[in-house]
C-alpha cells in the first residue's frame, strides 16, 4: 500500500529540523564545521530512505570532508532523529552536498558581467 503523499511531506518537513538540529548540537566531529545548513531533504516513495542535502562553507576539500563525516556519523543521526520523531519506518539517511547556492552566485556573477557590459559605453 502507497504513503500518502501528506505524510512524506510532513515527514520531510520534521526530517529537515530535526536533522539540522542534531547535527549543530550532539554531533562532535571536528571534520563537520559548526555550521552546516540542512537545506533540502528526498524521501524514496516508501519513505525507507532520504538523501539529505547539506550547505557547507569552505573549500572543495573541506566541503566533501564534511559530507564523508556526516555519512559515517548517519546512524547515529537516524538513532537520535527516530527517538524524537515517531513513524513506523524511519528511513535510512545519506548526506550529500548541495550546491545550488554556489551555483546561484556563479549565475548572478555572469549576470553581472553582462550587465557591465551592457553598461559600459563602446
Amino acid at each position: 500500500m502507497p504513503v500518502p503523499r501528506f505524510h512524506n511531506e510532513r515527514l520531510r518537513e520534521l526530517l529537515l529540523r530535526e536533522i539540522g538540529t542534531v547535527i549543530a548540537r550532539d554531533v562532535r566531529d571536528p571534520r563537520i564545521p559548526e555550521i552546516v545548513t540542512v537545506t533540502e531533504v528526498r524521501l524514496a516513495k516508501d519513505a525507507r530512505n532520504a538523501t539529505v542535502y547539506v550547505s557547507i562553507m569552505g573549500d572543495d576539500e573541506e566541503k566533501q570532508s564534511a559530507v564523508e563525516a556526516l555519512n559515517r556519523a548517519a546512524p547515529f543521526i537516524q538513532r537520535v532523529v527516530a527517538s524524537q520523531i515517531v513513524t513506523r519506518h524511519f528511513p535510512r539517511l545519506a548526506f550529500k552536498l548541495d550546491k545550488t547556492i554556489e551555483h546561484r552566485q556563479h549565475i548572478n556573477e555572469l549576470f553581472k558581467e553582462i550587465q557591465d557590459d551592457l553598461d559600459t559605453p563602446q
